[in-house]
């Protein structure tokens, strides 16, 4: 654990927000007790035998919640308006990044400056107020290296272009992917001048389409048109590479609208009457699975698997037949909170060599559904776990 080197002091002299909760709602034997900003936003649990000790951590309140209490407002108005309107945006821990800019010069200069490199910090350490200290003196590459992120003058520019409201935690499992030190995802993103959660959302469902005409033209388009390509784009892929025998990816690549999209798919549903479809020679072929799954995680062992998973998920999966016969995919099937269907990608060296490295290349439900944040958190929980037990 790094040492902190901020310097706390007992505050007296102020009147406290006291925030008190029906306790038959929530059995807390105590009621909170916030400082304003000139005592440092000190906060501690105060006990009917006059016990009182300090609230070290995250309180899990959103500054919308304290603004609607009896003296919420006031306590709000104590803080300094630009660190204020930096915190809102970030959910449940906003407050608690508040306190830290409260108790820290340097935390108040993150916030300011790179307030999401200040939320990533707060998210790995929502119950040691010491570990964000002592990062928050450190410099904002190294805070990234000890948080286990790329740590780039372009990761930190990349996470200047995230306007996100934190909604859910699995925006926070997304940017964390992103900034794997090994892959360096983030850099799909270069192109973008500003990354929402949709852009994140349609990096989930399509990440081949990050960067490219069409998926910048899916981030700006409304739903109802993102619903109408999500439709096509199945079959567009499935024609291209099952049917055709063309690079589906790279003709979808220098699509740039839905009307481009639907062109294209016309002409190949058209050019497939032509062709004597022959399926795969290798169907028979066993996959190699380097790492197992689980009693709710189960890898798709040969291309008669990966078919019927197709066919159950009504979606195209078999079009990494050949992906995964060349070792740079594997399919799995998930069963709880929800059936998905899980891509994992394999990466290259700088060299061209393949390494043991595996991502998460897309989580897909039935029909190409996006999954829920349970269902993401599950799924990278056990990527998590086979890195633990030595699998890449």
């Amino acid at each position: 654990m790094l040492a902190c080197c901020a310097e706390r002091e007992e505050c007296h002299h102020s009147t406290p927000l006291v925030l008190s909760f029906d306790e038959a709602l929530t059995f807390f034997p105590f009621e909170l007790e916030f400082y304003d900003w000139h005592d440092n936003l000190a906060m501690y649990r105060s006990y009917p035998d006059g016990h009182r000790e300090p609230l070290e951590g995250s309180c899990s309140f959103y500054i919308e919640h304290i603004e609607s209490l009896e003296g919420g407002k006031a306590w709000i108005a104590s803080i300094p308006k630009g660190l204020v309107k930096q915190a809102r945006g970030y959910a449940d821990l906003g407050v608690y990044m508040l306190k830290i800019a409260a108790m820290s010069e340097k935390a108040r200069e993150l916030l300011l400056q790179r307030p999401t490199l200040l939320y990533l910090v707060c998210e790995q350490y929502p119950l040691d107020q010491d570990e964000v200290l002592a990062l928050c003196e450190l410099g904002q590459r190294k805070i990234l290296q000890h948080l286990g992120l790329a740590s780039s003058r372009a990761a930190l520019r990349f996470l200047d272009r995230i306007d996100s409201d934190f909604s859910t935690r699995s925006i926070v499992l997304i940017i964390h992917r992103l900034l794997d030190p090994d892959v360096m995802s983030f850099q799909l993103f270069r192109h973008y001048k500003n990354i929402t959660n949709l852009t994140l959302q349609i990096y989930l469902q399509w990440p081949t389409l990050t960067g490219t005409p069409l998926g910048r033209h899916l981030a700006q388009t409304n739903q109802r048109e993102r619903f109408q390509i999500n439709q096509i784009l199945s079959d567009v892929f499935q024609l291209g590479y099952r049917v055709l025998d063309v690079d589906s990816i790279k003709r979808i690549h220098a699509v740039t609208s839905y009307e481009e999209l639907r062109a294209l798919h016309d002409r190949w549903v058209v050019a497939q009457h032509t062709i004597n479809f022959v399926p795969d020679v290798n169907s028979n072929k066993p996959y190699v699975i380097p790492f197992p799954g689980n009693n709710n995680i189960v890898p798709i062992c040969d291309y008669q698997e990966l078919e019927q998973e197709g066919i159950e998920q009504n979606h195209c999966v078999s079009i990494y037949h050949n992906r995964i016969i060349k070792g740079e995919y594997l399919v799995y099937k998930m069963f709880m909170p929800e059936r998905v269907t899980i891509g994992l990608k394999r990466h290259y060296f700088a060299n061209g060599r393949r390494s043991e490295i595996y991502t998460v290349d897309q989580i897909q439900a039935r029909n190409n559904r996006m999954p829920s944040s349970e269902t993401l958190e599950a799924v990278y929980g056990w990527l998590d776990s086979m890195k633990s037990l030595g699998y890449k």
